[in-house]
């Protein structure tokens, strides 16, 4: 066996060993984007109830100086 073919062989042993790493690594970034896909619509309904709660928190603050007044 020549040096050549030895290290041809070994090129092909470690290009082997790229192909299946780069085969993890697509795993890995498809669960990682299927996560925030998920994410995704979390985000928006918790947007959704921050904005409540701070429209509800103004309207409170408006209503309740009324409310003790007429308390009084």
């Amino acid at each position: 066996m020549t040096s050549l073919e030895r290290d041809v062989g070994a090129l092909e042993a470690r290009m082997v060993t790229v192909e299946q790493e780069i085969h993890a690594m697509r795993q890995d970034v498809r669960e990682i984007r299927d996560a925030l896909v998920t994410a995704r619509g979390g985000w928006k309904t918790l947007t959704l109830v921050i904005g409540f709660s701070v429209s509800f928190g103004a309207l409170l603050s408006r209503v309740a100086p009324m409310l003790m007044q007429s308390r009084l």
